[in-house]
């Protein structure tokens, strides 16, 4: 498995921890490169920039299979600056020549971008050489083949829903997690969480609510800088000042550990994921095996991942209202086991 790992602070690295977990679980022998020279790995070795993703030639006849978790600033150093081109183009053919060396090489397409013009053309023929890519959604496959006008053979593509390796860190009821985390009871609580970035949308979250007037309901968005840059600083000065002006409104700003972040989305009603850009989701992925509703942008692959019982949203006044429909609905974070519970107790 080539990924970033925890300790490391990246939704990616605790995405291959538990798919790690899994496949051991199952009998099989894995070990962990990390491309960032970090984690609880194996080979703590650095992949990114240049040729250095051929260093997994040393590792190749050893193994079955390669996974590469692939988020390419993972490989990338400075990618497609103008001034950097022959690097980048550098790593572009270091992955076509692994792939052409290689059949047992499987990506997990975490995130791939979308280049225009002719800097994407050599980067579409990367792609056309991988043994397999792994998409989480079917539109993200879709979108990936639209804009690079292809078509990739079915033998190598697989969709692989975002939950299927995941694992409960907590065994909280949605009473004992509001308990350990001071969480009011009888207030219908709507949760934002994952690391602050202006991409994830928070802000649109935190003034739909503010709008929306809802008595008896607070939003909490739970999260972390994970890169402490200004342009993340100035985002998070931002949510700090929505939150200033609505008493209802609550900023938690840590990193937040995999117990911590199944008891916070335990302790919710309802998850919302008010994201401006994605892929796909592990926060979704995290609360369908957790059994609570999302409120979810419909942009990436996120409305493949949606459940029946999720409000999809495509712009902010879908989203004021979702928070309307939602606060009807009443406590939809409550498991039937919890309602039973409560029913019992109010008679």
């Amino acid at each position: 498995m080539v990924s970033s790992y925890a300790p490391t602070h990246c939704g990616i690295a605790a995405y291959a921890e538990q798919a790690v977990a899994h496949l051991r679980a199952q009998g099989h022998v894995v070990d962990v490169v990390s491309p960032d020279g970090q984690g609880n790995v194996d080979f703590a070795w650095n992949l990114r920039g240049g040729a250095r993703i051929l260093k997994l030639f040393q590792l190749l006849p050893y193994y079955d299979k390669v996974s590469i978790q692939y988020q390419w600033t993972f490989f990338y150093a400075h990618p497609f600056e103008r001034g950097r081109r022959w690097e980048t183009l550098k790593t572009t053919l270091s992955f076509m020549l692994l792939f052409l060396r290689t059949r047992k090489i499987e990506i997990v397409a975490h995130e791939i971008p979308y280049i225009p013009g002719k800097q994407g053309w050599l980067y579409k023929w990367q792609w056309k050489l991988a043994p397999k890519i792994v998409f989480h959604t079917a539109t993200e496959m879709k979108h990936f083949e639209r804009h690079y006008k292809m078509r990739l053979p079915v033998s190598h593509v697989e969709i692989r829903s975002h939950h299927d390796a995941f694992q409960r860190f907590c065994n909280h009821t949605r009473s004992s997690a509001r308990r350990q985390l001071g969480v009011p009871q009888d207030k219908l609580v709507f949760l934002c969480i994952g690391f602050i970035q202006r991409h994830k949308g928070f802000h649109r979250a935190m003034q739909a609510f503010t709008r929306s007037g809802l008595r008896d309901a607070e939003l909490y968005v739970v999260g972390s800088v994970r890169v402490p840059d200004s342009e993340n600083q100035k985002y998070l000065v931002e949510l700090q000042e929505l939150c200033a002006r609505d008493p209802n409104l609550h900023l938690k700003e840590s990193f937040v550990s995999n117990e911590d972040f199944d008891t916070w989305i335990t302790a919710a009603d309802w998850v919302v994921l008010p994201y401006l850009e994605i892929w796909s989701s592990s926060v979704l992925a995290r609360s369908r095996v957790l059994e609570r509703p999302a409120m979810v942008s419909a942009v990436g692959g996120l409305s493949d991942q949606v459940s029946d019982r999720d409000l999809l949203f495509r712009s902010d006044e879908d989203l004021l209202s979702a928070f309307q429909t939602a606060a009807s609905r009443g406590p939809a974070g409550v498991s039937s086991a919890e309602t039973r519970v409560l029913s019992r107790s109010e008679s």
